[in-house]
């Protein structure tokens, strides 16, 4: 009997553990591997970095801040998460074996905030009348044709790029982003290991 009862209690503890381990991946930190090349030369694809899921509950993002951001969601209870990021980890789990991980995530980076002018012109981005010195971006910044310039960012919206401005989907072909599609700020990278480190 007491056999049985230290079973109990070992299998409840494992259960508690994994709803604990739920809870802290899905609404405070989760690990994203990038699968993508629009933020090169910034990060590569199969980069594997840390993201905050906490920030902007406290703070409004800021221009730089490279985000996850993920065009599809939608407001979900606590629950309702829970359960979404424990498919999402199952996904990458099996991911190991398969080598592909399916996401809607994408990865850019904040160039504008609410109240600041964007304009886009002769391959060269401009915020609130000033040229952007960016020495982190490749290529160009074609303006394209889905947004007219200059560009007011509303209340609540962001205007996010890719570090790789000529190859990359952003905000010149979606549009501004709501910031409740922002589902965390990219704060560490772990692998590599040789360019290990915070993210600033």
């Amino acid at each position: 009997m007491d056999n049985i009862r230290n079973i109990l209690d070992w299998l409840l503890t494992i259960v508690i553990a994994i709803i604990i381990s739920l809870f802290i991946v899905s609404n405070l930190f989760t690990l994203t591997q990038i699968k993508e090349q629009s933020m090169e030369p910034t990060f590569k694809e199969n980069d594997r970095v840390v993201v905050n899921k906490i920030g902007y509950f406290f703070k409004e993002p800021k221009r730089g801040d490279i985000v996850i951001l993920n065009r599809e969601m939608e407001s979900r209870g606590l629950i309702k998460n829970m359960v979404y990021e424990a498919r999402d980890i199952i996904a990458n789990i099996s991911s190991s074996f398969t080598g592909v991980i399916k996401k809607n995530n994408l990865i850019k980076r904040v160039v504008a905030v609410e109240g600041d002018l964007v304009d886009i012109r002769d391959g060269n981005l401009y915020i609130n009348g000033e040229l952007q010195e960016e020495d982190y971006i490749k290529g160009l910044t074609p303006a394209k044709y889905n947004l007219e310039y200059p560009l007011e960012v509303p209340q609540g919206k962001v205007f996010v790029l890719g570090d790789n401005r000529e190859n990359s989907l952003d905000s010149r072909d979606f549009g501004l982003v709501d910031i409740h599609q922002l589902k965390g700020r990219v704060v560490f990278r772990l692998f590599p290991l040789n360019r290990f480190g915070r993210i600033r």
